[in-house]
């Protein structure tokens, strides 16, 4: 339910606040008065586009939507942190003055698109050239859905199961069947490289390791005379001169001199430090020396190695590559073939799997064809029934001879079923069912719409739920009876929904609970209009204007009480 609106510089509406009644609410005023700009406000908290042409100002719509039954809707707004307050929640449409677009709802900012899903879930608006319901068959198939209720849902939640599982399974055959053929065309190749690989028996920076030692082996006499000269400098030999031996100098005078200055003994034990560490360094010098392997068979081998690895790099890196192409070393060509193992291993399931995945999609293709045949008969029953429910309140809208059906055709499968939807009318005798929007005329088309909500309407189970419509001029091109007829309707289906309707027709107005006026003032240079809420006494006088075009004749006013009387406990409130 939308309790209230709240519409700012659209057109000649500076601001005027609107309170809906739970059921029938009718506005009405004079031409020009802005009652089309209702609408437009309307909507805006859908996401329409607004007219700039409507206004030099920024321009704001909010409205306060009631949530009780929506249960999706406030499930949507709990999952965007939305606030509400006592089970209402605030949409904020703005269009600020160069053009740019905001919405909120609950206070959190989200797409015009979002807004467009959400609060359209609730609120629908059917405008004179805007009867989508009667044009569109996706729209037409979902309104027959919904007036068969379970005997439809139950079988359509099953299908579209299906069809999802099928569409998934589908997609997964496709993916073996380029898994196999990749297996075809690599498999044997990938395990005879693998194969290869395990011989050689490489080790991660084994290539690395062995250039490494190659250069060194190359170099060992080289190596070992320095090596060997460093270890003679440091402690000499048949006590030459020698680092080593200078240091023991430079201790042994430190030491006697420490005896008489204690300051110096800090330094005394840094000099036998360095001693120990002289004498450390040179044996290790000389186990470098001794330890070389200039032998010429260590040195071939090295490079026999070298040279089997550099070709397992150069000849199986590009048969297992890696994201950035061929690997260029030992350590790169063992990670690549971890990827090809592991294809390997998925060829290997791939060809029991395609045997089970193909299996089930023949189950799913019978199961498709039993549910979409149930969906059919569920769905030509809900079209005779609907059909009649249509036809009799036609019959009450005064188009007694028109003959409306509702057509379940064969369409290609479809997550829905394979049934096209279309509703037919023949608008007098003798006349061919042609699709309603191109069968009826104008004022027609508009009963038509609203008989089809009055019966989809009456069909609901879930009554907590009631949607909101909002009829802009539905009783344009009638009168008289018809017109007497579309209020009395309008009221029914406020039964099960609640009902605003913009009309000029007395005979409508005088159906609604609640009525509202838009009120025109002009001070001879600006028009500004503004929205009361009518008691009883202006609803006379509204009602005599709209009757007679003076809201003071005697005889108008008396037409008018007459009017509400007749119209029942509504009209009378």
């Amino acid at each position: 339910m939308l309790s209230t609106l709240r519409i700012r510089n659209i057109g000649v509406i500076d601001d005027a606040l609107l309170e809906f009644g739970p059921g029938f609410t009718a506005l009405t005023g004079e031409t020009g008065a802005g009652k089309t700009m209702i609408v437009t406000g309307l909507t805006m908290l859908l996401g329409a586009r607004l007219d700039r042409g409507r206004t030099r100002e920024a321009s704001t719509v909010d409205g306060t939507l009631s949530l009780t039954g929506h249960t999706d809707l406030a499930a949507a707004l709990d999952e965007l942190g939305a606030e509400e307050e006592d089970g209402e929640v605030l949409v904020v449409r703005r269009v600020t003055r160069d053009g740019r677009s905001r919405a909120q709802l609950g206070g959190v900012p989200i797409p015009i698109g979002t807004l467009s899903r959400l609060v359209g879930t609730a609120v629908t608006v059917h405008g004179q050239s805007d009867q989508q319901r009667l044009r569109d068959p996706d729209a037409q198939r979902e309104a027959l859905d919904r007036f068969a209720g379970n005997d439809v849902a139950e079988p359509l939640e099953r299908h579209q199961r299906l069809w999802r599982e099928r569409g998934s399974l589908a997609a997964r055959v496709q993916e073996l069947q380029e898994l196999l053929a990749e297996r075809d065309r690599r498999g044997t190749a990938l395990r005879e490289a693998l194969e290869r690989l395990e011989q050689a028996d490489p080790q991660a920076g084994e290539d690395a390791a062995l250039r490494t030692e190659i250069e060194r082996l190359g170099n060992a006499e080289e190596l070992r005379g320095a090596a060997a000269q460093a270890a003679l400098a440091l402690v000499g030999e048949d006590d030459g001169p020698a680092a080593g031996a200078l240091v023991d100098i430079a201790s042994q005078a430190v030491g006697r001199a420490a005896r008489t200055d204690q300051t110096l003994a800090p330094l005394g034990e840094r000099l036998d430090a360095l001693r120990i560490e002289i004498s450390d360094l040179a044996a290790e010098l000389s186990r470098y020396a001794e330890d070389i392997d200039t032998s010429p068979g260590r040195i071939a081998a090295a490079n026999e190695r070298l040279h089997e690895l550099t070709v397992l790099v150069r000849e199986l890196g590009p048969l297992l590559p890696g994201p950035d192409g061929p690997a260029e070393s030992i350590s790169e060509l063992l990670e690549t073939s971890r990827g090809a193992a592991a294809d390997l291993e998925s060829y290997d399931g791939a060809e029991t799997e395609l045997a089970s995945a193909r299996e089930r999609l023949e189950e799913l293709n019978s199961e498709l064809e039993e549910t979409a045949a149930a969906l059919t008969a569920a769905r030509t029953r809900a079209a005779e029934a609907l059909s009649q429910a249509v036809q009799e309140e036609l019959r009450h809208l005064e188009m007694p001879d028109a003959r409306l059906q509702v057509e379940v055709a064969e369409h290609a499968p479809r997550s829905h079923g394979r049934d096209a939807v279309a509703i037919l009318l023949a608008p007098h005798p003798g006349a061919e069912h042609l699709p309603v929007a191109q069968a009826a005329s104008g004022g027609e088309l508009s009963r038509v719409m609203l008989a089809l909500e009055v019966a989809l309407a009456s069909s609901r189970r879930d009554r907590s739920a009631a949607p909101v419509f909002v009829f802009d001029e539905i009783d344009a091109g009638i009168g008289g009876r018809a017109a007497l007829a579309v209020g009395q309707r309008l009221a029914r289906l406020a039964r099960h929904a609640q009902v605003i309707v913009v009309t000029h027709l007395p005979q409508v107005a005088a159906h609604a609970g609640t009525h509202l006026q838009i009120v025109k003032t002009t001070d001879g240079t600006a028009t500004s209009s503004t929205v009361v809420t009518l008691d009883r006494a202006a609803r006379i006088r509204e009602l005599a204007r709209m009757l007679a075009g003076d809201d003071a004749s005697d005889v108008a006013l008396a037409h008018a009480e007459e009017l509400l009387d007749e119209a029942g406990p509504r009209g009378r409130a």
